[in-house]
């Protein structure tokens, strides 16, 4: 008894400084502006790294915010709403995939787009239609990513496309021109395959820094999202735009935790916060620093391949 009595002081102690961590540094974001989801690989295949979701449980997930009374906004709506501040923006999402992966042209067109919610997805440039070889698979059949083909018809059925880098590296670990090649360079391939603007990036494994920030702003995008800012919650930065990680170990209830000003918000946000954290030891370990050469593979998960 008294060994679980110990263990239970501990586990309140560190839940405390985890919580008073949360309130100085973080706290709620704004009451008035809408919220942001990210979700990656929608796939019913097993992967490691936890950076998915089954498409029942994300269909599932998406049907309870509808029954809860969220919409869904388009990219340009998400801007004008940033821009200005209302009460009501509490109850809106705007729904993000980064990496563009093909399983996700599936779940738009079958069951997105004919309930009129837009997307907006981020592309890895130099990987359009090819499999994610950047990524190691442990053994296992590699994803791929979303064909030109595939981005113009869901571009037609309301989908908005942004960059995710031309090769997925670690922009905080890449030399002046090489990141200049994944920053405006990404957004001119993009631009030119849609024939749309590209107004808007996502931060390979949400990682930036001054550097990275102004070769964003200077490439021209409006705005740059990455997943939990070191910033206060409170702050809006149009180029480190805070989103809501959703993993595989979510349910309806994290959901809601995460969207909404609940006692358990903060062990919702440092619990995401502690998994995206954990995403840095992907390019620790297979990309090279700055200048120093060629990247190597990151690890990932396996699927079946098929072509489109």
């Amino acid at each position: 008894m008294l060994t679980v009595a110990i263990a239970a002081l501990v586990l309140v102690i560190l839940l405390s400084i985890l919580h008073l961590r949360w309130r100085t540094r973080y706290g709620y974001p704004p009451a008035d502006t809408p919220s942001v989801l990210c979700y990656h690989k929608i796939t019913p295949r097993f992967c490691l790294e936890g950076t998915w979701t089954t498409p029942s449980r994300f269909l599932d997930q998406i049907d309870f915010l509808l029954t809860r009374g969220y919409v869904f906004l388009s990219e340009d709506e998400f801007y004008a709403a940033l821009s200005s501040p209302f009460p009501d923006h509490a109850k809106k999402i705007l729904l993000t995939f980064d990496d563009g992966y093909e399983e996700t042209h599936d779940v738009f067109m079958e069951h997105l787009a004919p309930r009129g919610i837009p997307v907006l997805v981020f592309l890895v440039a130099d990987y359009a239609g090819e499999r994610n070889t950047w990524d190691i698979s442990l053994g296992r059949r590699p994803f791929r990513h979303l064909s030109w083909e595939q981005v113009s018809r869901m571009s037609q059925k309301g989908a908005s496309f942004g960059s995710h880098g031309a090769r997925h590296l670690d922009l905080t670990r890449t030399a002046p021109d090489a990141l200049e090649r994944e920053v405006a360079g990404s957004r001119r391939a993009i631009a030119d395959k849609t024939g749309k603007p590209v107004r808007s990036f996502s931060y390979p494994f949400g990682r930036y820094d001054a550097g990275v920030r102004a070769a964003v702003e200077r490439a021209g995008f409006d705005g740059a999202f990455s997943l939990y800012p070191r910033h206060s919650n409170e702050r809006i930065d149009r180029y480190a735009i805070r989103r809501n990680g959703v993993y595989v170990i979510d349910t309806r209830r994290n959901l809601r935790w995460k969207i909404e000003r609940s006692p358990v918000f903060w062990f919702e946000e440092m619990k995401c916060r502690t998994i995206n954290a954990a995403a840095v030891l992907t390019p620790i370990l297979t990309q090279p620093s700055r200048g120093r050469g060629k990247q190597t593979r990151t690890f990932s998960c396996g699927r079946n391949e098929k072509g489109r």
